[in-house]
């Protein structure tokens, strides 16, 4: 945007012009946020009380019990829950991922 405020663009011709071409670059970023917040483990493990609040991934962390033994059907259920998701997402979002990926990989 700076070089078209140096080519002599103002800022409504910068809006119109160049923002709209960035477009599947910041959908792109967008989507990997989401997909890595809809993840994250971390931060709600610090900020949440785990008794009272869980996360998919938190919950995921506590169905192993005592001696390392694991419910398999309920973890398995828990996985498919956090997975299915990030799916549908991703293939709604499938064309600005590629538009932003060949943005990014074009050269001169």
């Amino acid at each position: 945007m700076t070089a078209a405020s140096i080519d002599g663009c103002g800022p409504v011709r910068i809006f119109f012009q160049v923002v709209p071409m960035l477009k599947p670059t910041m959908i792109s970023v967008g989507i990997l946020e989401i997909m890595w917040v809809w993840n994250d483990y971390l931060l709600p493990v610090l900020v949440l009380g785990i008794n009272k609040y869980r996360t998919i991934p938190i919950h995921i962390q506590y169905l192993k019990g005592s001696y390392g033994t694991v419910d398999l059907g309920a973890a398995m259920a828990l996985i498919l829950m956090s997975i299915i998701p990030v799916i549908i997402f991703y293939l709604s979002c499938q064309k600005y991922i590629i538009k932003g990926v060949a943005a990014g990989a074009v050269k001169g």
